[in-house]
């Protein structure tokens, strides 16, 4: 098991600082536990203000406090330079750079150790993880979970892709080492970030897989290689783990069954779904949720109690209750966490109900799928009640099934100039759909254009299906614009 204090005085080369947190999060604990931090990105230091400031505000506060030595951190922006790989004792990849870079193919062939920040955390942790990936899903499945468990038990960390790096915990963690009862650790994670657990054959404890769509065939070389790399979530859990798989996805059922590559897992399969079946698991029967296990039956809630719209979080609440009764978790504080949980931030978030009109915020809706969920959430009548904004950057995706949704349910469309928006309308036309679209180079244009078609009963919905790329820094970006240009007094 790595220890922290193999990073004392060690040369350590962080490959994208980031704005999200991830990069920021493992380039603080490097830097307090004693690195010589090197810190490289392609963006220059405007863009990168907030994570060079919060960096330099750790250094400032560990000098301040003389709690051994400490480094200053160089920066290395705008550009990367090969010394820092080729020189380095050890690389910390963002898990955006791609696994080929060319940078740290340098790296291997030197024979220099290529890190991510969740393959440190996973190597350095004391206690068991439960982690939750999936296409889409997995941030209200982790959310949901994590306050299932906290309400269980404080000490609960919760971090990864949910935009809260587990680093900020993993000294209180190393400290917490010998408990008899360890704290529950959940992680949301990436298909890019279980990527880097693959060189270390490692998986979490506790795996869930929400489901497989297509997604980042930008990517990767196609459906079955972000498959795979989505398997690793249980390809190397050993027979006292626990695989949660849902059984309604038919690409999940073939991971459970065959894992990854030619690796089928080896922990215990536990189920969820929308249908009972024969194994055990979490599934809706009559109405209700019910966990079966081991030939105990046991009811959690009726469905018409959950707070969240749309099927898919039914099946999000079912994957949270399947790893929740694992972790040891209460069917009453099950049950109390649901029906508190108001969802999380960026995901059909609803944001105001304003002249009879609702803004709902769904902007890491970055694939088609995503949006046809989302769609169907909100357009349940007759008629069509849904002005939609959409559109940005390509991704490689079809936009079929998209087309026809968008054909039953929208009014107004509103599109992102990108380059994914021609595939669209593209596909709009395959399918014969006719629906009055606009075209808007920025989001205040296009809230403006949405309220002047906005009735009362309408609901108004960012779900662009794309990616962000051009008109925005990221997906929170994004939704971040939303937010304020819909709060905003017309």
């Amino acid at each position: 098991m790595l220890h922290p204090t193999w990073f004392r005085g060690r040369r350590v080369t962080v490959m994208g600082l980031g704005t999200l947190g991830g990069g920021l999060g493992v380039a603080r604990w490097l830097l307090r536990h004693g690195a010589r931090l090197t810190v490289t990105d392609l963006r220059d230091r405007h863009a990168l203000a907030g994570s060079v400031e919060a960096l330099e505000k750790e250094y400032a506060r560990r000098r301040r406090g003389r709690k051994g030595i400490v480094y200053k951190p160089r920066y290395v922006l705008g550009r990367h330079e090969p010394a820092d790989f080729s020189g380095a004792d050890m690389v910390v990849r963002n898990p955006a750079v791609p696994r080929e870079h060319e940078l740290l193919r340098l790296a291997r062939r030197r024979k220099i150790a290529v890190e991510t920040d969740i393959s440190l955390f996973f190597r350095l942790c004391p206690f068991p993880i439960t982690a939750v990936t999936g296409t889409k899903g997995k941030s209200t499945t982790t959310a949901l979970l994590g306050a299932m468990v906290r309400r269980h038990d404080s000490r609960t960390v919760i971090g990864g892709n949910i935009r809260i790096s587990p680093f900020d915990h993993l000294d209180g963690l190393l400290a917490a080492a010998g408990q008899d009862v360890p704290p529950p650790v959940v992680l949301e994670l990436s298909s890019w970030q279980l990527e880097g657990l693959v060189p270390h054959r490692l998986s979490p404890h506790i795996g869930v897989l929400t489901n497989i769509m297509e997604d980042h065939l930008n990517r990767y070389r196609d459906l079955d290689d972000y498959a795979r790399a989505k398997a690793t979530i249980v390809a190397y859990q050993r027979r006292q783990d626990i695989g949660v798989f849902n059984a309604d996805d038919a690409r999940v059922r073939k991971i459970a069954a065959q894992g990854r590559g030619r690796r089928k897992p080896a922990g215990r399969r536990f189920w969820f779904g929308s249908r009972v079946r024969s194994g055990d698991g979490c599934y809706l029967d009559r109405g209700h949720i019910v966990i079966r296990d081991r030939g105990v039956r046991r009811r959690v809630m009726p469905v018409s109690g959950l707070p969240l719209p749309g099927s898919h979080n039914v099946s999000n609440v079912l994957a949270a209750c399947a790893a929740a009764h694992h972790l040891g978790i209460p069917i009453p504080t099950m049950r109390a966490a649901i029906r508190s949980f108001r969802g999380v931030p960026d995901r059909l978030e609803i944001l105001r109900r304003h002249r009879g009109v609702l803004y709902v915020n769904d902007t890491t809706a970055t694939m088609p799928e995503a949006c046809v969920a989302a769609l169907r959430a909100y357009g349940t009548g007759r008629k069509r009640r849904i002005i939609l904004i959409a559109g940005g950057a390509d991704k490689e995706l079809r936009f079929d099934d998209w087309s026809g949704e968008v054909g039953r349910t929208v009014k107004h469309l509103i599109l992102f100039r990108g380059s994914a928006t021609p595939k669209m309308e593209e596909a709009l036309e395959r399918a014969g759909v006719s629906v009055p679209t606009y075209s808007a180079g920025s989001m205040s244009e296009a809230v403006r254009e949405a309220r002047r078609h906005a009735e009362r009963g309408d609901v108004v919905l960012l779900s662009p299906a794309c990616a962000s790329f051009g008109l925005f820094r990221n997906e929170f970006d994004r939704g971040d614009r939303f937010r304020a240009a819909v709060r905003r007094p017309r």
